[in-house]
């Protein structure tokens, strides 16, 4: 037996809670005989062996056995099937009332069962429940001459009328229950549906809507909790700032089209060769800026090198198979660097290095690459 439906209703849980139930129901039960055992030894005492008889060991072993059997069937077997659930419940009911046939109103414990299938929110549960405790309240007219004596013709309407107008009531419960779960499952799917915008409105205000990089106002704010951390930790960080060698003439030459396709793909590059926890950004127009986080100097050197080659080795189809080239200045942080002067002496080796003769990397170190 499945343990949820597409409700999401935990089949095994709501066994158990329904078993639960009939328990407290049979001690109610067995409560009640015991109560009427004391009532019948003072005040009928010429009936107490009949009423132990009668009223007390076939309904008392009847309701045992009735929760026993659920209780092997859910436990043991792992069986939460609601119709057998459904079905125990009348015949709790059923020994109940055919055990104190005199006891008026005692037919309508038939309306528990149906009420326990309103835990399901399903009509044809409710329906088949009906049913069930409907032929049972016939059944019972039918084989017991003490239900019978005990009330009138209208009387046995009257009860059949309430199973009838519980249904009734009971549908309509389910109903409104059902409505209640397509209302909160829309408004859940609308809060879906927000915050999947938000998300992707988030993302666009960060990025670059051409490359996917972060745009100039995302790095700006790394820029600053990233040197912050620098100084306060000793963590190690550097910025890079890469530049498109000649890119004016690929937008002159092959138009800003081309131009754009050829910045996607050297975005592309150099997002490929940064590390998970860089930060990669368009800083605008054909410059990018990274700032590489917790590794040696060197170590960064090496990807910004690897970045270079790799831009240099690729053919653009967009600007008949022609490759670009990037400049690059690096900075290494120290302590007491502003956040200004870091961006400055990065920019100003990328300049060092367009003077130089483009395609390279100035740094500030005593040694470079130079391709």
């Amino acid at each position: 037996m499945e343990k949820t439906n597409q409700l999401g209703l935990n089949y095994e849980f709501w066994a158990k809670k329904i078993l639960y139930f009939y328990g407290l129901l049979a001690i109610v039960a067995i409560g009640g005989q015991l109560v009427g055992l004391i009532v019948t030894f003072f005040y009928y005492s010429y009936y107490i062996e009949d009423y132990i008889s009668l009223r007390m060991i076939w309904p008392t072993s009847f309701i045992l056995a009735i929760m026993l059997l659920s209780w092997f069937m859910v436990q043991i077997l792992k069986i939460y099937n609601p119709y057998i659930l459904f079905f125990a419940g009348t015949l709790l009911a059923v020994v109940m009332i055919l055990a104190n046939p005199g006891l008026p109103g005692l037919q309508m414990t038939l309306l528990l069962p149906m009420a326990i299938s309103l835990i399901y929110l399903k009509k044809f549960k409710l329906t088949i429940s009906f049913l069930t405790n409907f032929t049972a309240l016939l059944v019972i007219y039918v084989i017991s001459a003490d239900s019978r004596a005990a009330m009138t013709p209208y009387e046995y309407f009257a009860y059949l009328f309430i199973l009838v107008a519980g249904y009734i009531v009971y549908l309509a419960v389910i109903e409104r229950g059902t409505e209640m779960l397509t209302t909160l499952r829309h408004a859940a799917e609308k809060e879906e549906e927000l915050l999947i915008q938000n998300r992707i409105m988030e993302r666009l205000s960060k990025t670059d809507a051409l490359t996917g990089l972060f745009n100039h106002k995302t790095f700006q704010n790394y820029l600053d909790s990233l040197v912050q951390q620098a100084e306060n930790s000793g963590m190690q960080l550097q910025l890079a700032i890469l530049d498109i060698d000649n890119f004016k003439s690929i937008n002159d030459n092959f138009g800003h089209s081309s131009g754009d396709l050829v910045l996607k793909h050297v975005a592309e590059i150099i997002a490929e060769k940064a590390g998970p926890h860089d930060v990669v950004a368009r800083y605008g127009g054909e410059e990018f800026a990274v700032l590489f986080t917790e590794k040696p100097f060197e170590e960064t050197l090496a990807i910004l090198e690897e970045m270079r080659k790799g831009i240099a080795e690729v053919r653009h189809a967009e600007i008949a198979g022609r490759s670009v080239t990037i400049s690059a200045g690096l900075q290494n942080y120290y302590p007491g660097l502003s956040k200004s002067d870091f961006f400055k002496k990065a920019d100003s080796y990328l300049y060092d290095a367009k003077r130089n003769g483009k395609n390279q990397i100035q740094h500030n170190r005593s040694f470079h690459y130079i391709g």
